[in-house]
């Protein structure tokens, strides 16, 4: 009875009628033989796969165990068993289906892709070809999961992918290779100008918004980078890693851009991997330290200090900022180190003041990233709460377009920091937005004179109107006012008669590790550098 559900017949088809004319024709004979073999060598049972052919001419793959009872004088006979494979073919079938698919957008997976490359590779070199490699990333994808969920994502994902296939032709491999990076393959080009089409065609894909299930559309972009066979690359490691090098290229030039993979940029490129890779080390293995340079009154003393990033390069260097800050900005990384330098900073002023050192106030830069962020205020409870530093003796410095990327909530933060206790400065002023007509509804302390102003003094006519005006309109608003950048005796003296009062820069010392600082205030006397 239970061959008329799984094949449907009854079960008095199957009676006068050879087994093996239900099996599928081409698997018949070899059926035939292996039943045979095994009856012919006595076996007790025995088993095979194939295809039962169904009553509705559909087929039905199936297992059958047999059961050799010919010497059993109470049977006489065989008994087969079927078992049904349709789930196990399913499960199979699907599972071969992942090892060379994506699950999400059903486009050939990293695996899949670089095997297409290789091909393409040596097809290319039988016949003098050239091909490209596109790698394709979404520009701020983040931002929709972060914004509607992951759920949403992959909609978008799927979206696209569908759209960067229709876009090529049935002979391009289009991959979704991780994340939300693409790539693509173009197994012949031919000319510079069938390169620039290609492009113009992939960014089509992003000319219209995208309806999300949600009601909203969005606009996205994307950065291409794109490699050629042979030139860039002889093999598909190469051409896939230089595509990818030309992506992070566009990226870094503003996004939503396509860059060719060029050698001569190669090292640069390679250069800021490394960077991004061994900062992501330092984050985690405490290679990150401030250091101090001192703030000075117009006899030297001491009176307060700015803590100032510094690397404990895995090469044994201690790398300034300039060699890291414009990495850690772009891949992330400047809100770690933020953080890092906040607690340090806090846990070192704690300690000397534990000590019975001189309290001065320490100067803490926020960078416009770390600025903006939501939890920043919390973070800085949260730091004062586990060194028990008294608020009074932090002074944080913010530029004013870190204020200005969101003028209300940043006038918020500010307000929250000095009720906090803290003192806020306004960091490099005179360099972008800064103007006296805002500064004016800031909640701020002190201005700082940026570098760019003091340098030229007292030589510079204009320099020193500048630095005179800044000054006077400080004090006039009651700010008071720190310069950044003294090196010599003559500015010193032109800003100290022009009623600064404080002093930062080389002329007094060049930022110093924390021991040499302490030193500095236990002596208690007027430094010179």
């Amino acid at each position: 009875p239970a061959v008329l559900p799984l094949a449907g017949y009854a079960p008095d088809e199957f009676i006068g009628h050879d087994f093996f004319s239900f099996i599928l024709e081409e698997q018949a004979s070899d059926q035939r033989a292996m039943f045979s073999s095994s009856l012919v060598a006595g076996l007790p049972t025995f088993s095979s796969m194939f295809s039962l052919l169904r009553k509705d001419g559909s087929e039905l793959p199936v297992e059958a165990s047999g059961s050799n009872f010919l010497h059993n004088p109470n049977i006489v006979g065989v008994i087969i068993t079927l078992r049904d494979l349709t789930k196990q073919r399913t499960v199979e079938a699907k599972a071969e289906f992942y090892e060379h698919f994506d699950p999400l957008t059903s486009l050939p997976n990293r695996e899949t892709f670089i095997h297409e490359v290789e091909r393409a590779v040596t097809i290319a070199r039988n016949r003098n070809r050239v091909f490209g490699v596109m790698a394709l990333g979404l520009d701020r994808f983040k931002r929709i999961n972060d914004l509607y969920g992951t759920e949403t994502g992959d909609q978008v994902l799927k979206e696209i992918a569908a759209a960067i296939k229709a876009t090529f032709r049935n002979d391009d491999v289009v991959s979704r290779y991780r994340g939300d990076k693409f790539f693509a393959l173009f197994p012949e080009i031919r000319s510079q100008e069938h390169i620039k089409e290609i492009i113009a065609k992939a960014k089509t894909t992003f000319s219209t918004p995208l309806r999300l299930d949600l009601g909203e559309s969005v606009l996205l972009s994307a950065s291409i980078g794109v490699a050629l066979y042979p030139n860039d690359g002889g093999n598909a490691e190469d051409l896939i890693r230089n595509a990818e090098t030309a992506l992070y290229m566009a990226k870094e030039s503003g996004r939503d851009r396509y860059r060719l993979f060029d050698a001569r940029l190669n090292g640069q490129i390679l250069e800021r991997q490394k960077i991004e890779t061994d900062l992501n080390l330092a984050i985690t293995s405490g290679g990150f330290v401030p250091y101090f340079q001192p703030k000075v009154d117009r006899d030297g003393y001491i009176v307060g200090a700015e803590a100032l990033v510094r690397w404990n390069h895995p090469s044994g260097e201690i790398k300034q900022p300039g060699y890291f800050i414009d990495v850690a900005e772009k891949c992330g990384s400047i809100d770690s180190i933020g953080n890092i330098m906040l607690r340090m900073s806090c846990q070192m002023a704690a300690s000397w003041y534990s000590e019975g050192l001189p309290q001065v106030p320490i100067s803490i830069n926020l960078s416009p990233h770390q600025f903006g962020r939501d939890d920043l205020i919390d973070d800085i409870k949260r730091a004062l709460d586990v060194t028990r530093l008294d608020p009074k003796l932090l002074d944080f410095e913010v530029t004013e377009s870190g204020i200005m990327e969101n003028e209300k909530e940043g006038i918020h933060k500010l307000l929250e920091l000095k009720e906090l206790g803290a003192a806020i400065s306004i960091d490099d002023f005179g360099t972008g937005y800064s103007s006296f007509s805002k500064l004016k509804d800031y909640p701020v302390d002190t201005v700082k004179i940026d570098k760019s102003f003091v340098t030229p003094l007292p030589l510079d006519r204009k320099a020193t109107i500048i630095a005179s005006a800044i000054i006077d309109l400080a004090h006039t608003l009651s700010f008071s006012v720190t310069a950044e950048g003294v090196e010599t005796d003559d500015q010193l003296r032109f800003l100290d008669a022009s009623f600064c009062d404080s002093f930062q820069g080389y002329l007094f010392s060049k930022p110093i590790p924390e021991h040499e600082f302490k030193a500095m205030l236990a002596a208690g006397l007027p430094i010179r550098a």
